[in-house]
This record gives structure tokens, C-alpha cells and sequence, in this order.
């Protein structure tokens, strides 16, 4: 078993994401109350979503920018892309690299935890994610805790029977709201999200005996 050396002074977490918006949608309260206990917070973003408009190099700009704005409303600053094609994250895995410079970002950081897309998510690119993310750990031969996040499960059936972990974010909540709204160019698609953004916290935190709650399943 390799042992990562870990300076206690650093309290870093990574999360993987296919998406600019993934985060804020799946674990934004979270980020924000992990931020607000002192933990540095290193988030990879796969793919800018460019497809989300019909040109794409000017909504890479924009996504970016959003993804930035964001950070800091949570209450981090490190955000790091790797540029594959959006809904096509699975064809330039191995051509770039990905796995290995996953496991460069988990040896230099040395997270206490790390977050990713659960495997039953519906969308391919957070299954590729989900999948990359989990080989890279198991090759790396460590013990870091791994949590997996839902972005379009209302609730899921398909991990019900994994180790649950619940944040309460009921003092974070708005801040993800916030969060949220800086993603200007997916006004649409958070119109649809903020109804189950809100009732899944209110389940979770219903689960936690507490206002709001987000839910993780424990991967690894």
C-alpha cells in the first residue's frame, strides 16, 4: 500500500467534474461550508460545455469566466481545465493523458477527499469522468476517500446500497443559489435545475436532521 506523505497543515480536496456548472449544481453548499472550515478546495473541470451555444470559442470564454465568478462566490480560486470535447470527454482520455495527470494532481495535492460524478449518472461524460477518476486512485494504491455526486438524479435508486456521507449546508445553501446565477449563459438550463437542487437538499437535509443537506456516496 503506498502511503502519500501529507503535510497536516494542508487540507486540500479535489473535485472532478465533466462541466463548468456540475459543481455548483451537485455540491455548491458543500464547497462553500468546506471553504468557510479552512480546507483548500482544487477543482478539474473536463470539457468548457461549449456546446451549450453555437459558437464555441466564444462560450469557452464565457464558461470559463462563469466557472471563475463562481469559485469565488464558494469561496475557492484553484480551477484548473483540461479542454476535452464536450460530450465527448471518453475520446481523448487516453490520447491526453487524463488518467496520469489526475494521479499528478492527487500526488501534489494530497487531498483529504476527493469528489466526483456517481456511476449511475445518465450522462455519458460523467460516467467517463466517474470511471477515470476511479482507475487513476486504484493504480495510485492509496486509502483517499472517494465521494460521488449526483447532477441529474433526483434521487438514486442505483447506489442506494453504497456508505452514505451528508454536509449539512443549510448555512451554505444560498451561497450555492448565488453561485448558481453566476452561470449567465446557462440561464435555461438552471431554471430547470433550481427546483431539484432545492428539493434535493430539503430531502438530504430531512435525512440529516437538519434544513439543508447534500448528499454524497462513498466510491472508494
Amino acid at each position: 500500500m503506498n502511503r502519500l506523505p501529507r503535510n497536516d497543515l494542508d487540507k486540500n480536496i479535489l473535485v472532478f467534474c465533466s462541466h463548468p456548472d456540475d459543481l455548483d449544481i451537485s455540491m455548491g453548499g458543500s464547497v462553500a461550508k468546506f471553504s468557510k472550515e479552512g480546507n483548500n478546495i482544487v477543482v478539474v473541470i473536463f470539457s468548457y460545455g461549449e456546446l451549450s451555444h453555437l459558437k464555441e470559442e466564444i462560450i469557452k470564454t464565457k464558461r470559463e469566466r462563469e466557472a471563475r465568478n463562481s469559485g469565488r462566490v464558494l469561496g475557492y480560486n484553484d480551477i484548473q481545465f483540461f479542454g476535452l470535447p464536450d460530450s465527448k470527454i471518453s475520446s481523448k482520455i487516453e490520447e491526453m493523458g487524463i488518467k496520469d495527470k489526475i494521479k499528478e494532481l492527487i500526488i501534489k495535492y494530497k487531498p483529504i477527499k476527493v469528489f466526483t460524478h456517481n456511476p449511475s449518472d445518465p450522462m455519458p461524460d460523467h460516467n467517463t469522468v466517474n470511471s477515470v477518476v476511479i482507475k487513476a486512485i486504484k493504480e495510485l494504491k492509496t486509502r483517499i476517500p472517494l465521494y460521488g455526486f449526483d447532477v441529474w438524479n433526483l434521487y438514486n435508486l442505483k447506489e442506494r446500497d453504497r456508505p452514505l456521507y451528508f454536509v449539512d449546508i443549510s448555512d451554505t445553501f444560498w451561497t450555492k443559489v448565488k453561485a448558481l446565477s453566476m452561470f449567465k449563459t446557462q440561464l435555461h438550463v438552471m431554471l430547470y435545475f433550481l427546483p431539484i437542487v432545492f428539493l434535493r437538499a430539503k430531502f438530504a437535509g430531512r435525512k440529516n436532521h437538519c434544513k439543508y443537506a447534500e448528499r454524497f456516496y462513498r466510491l472508494l
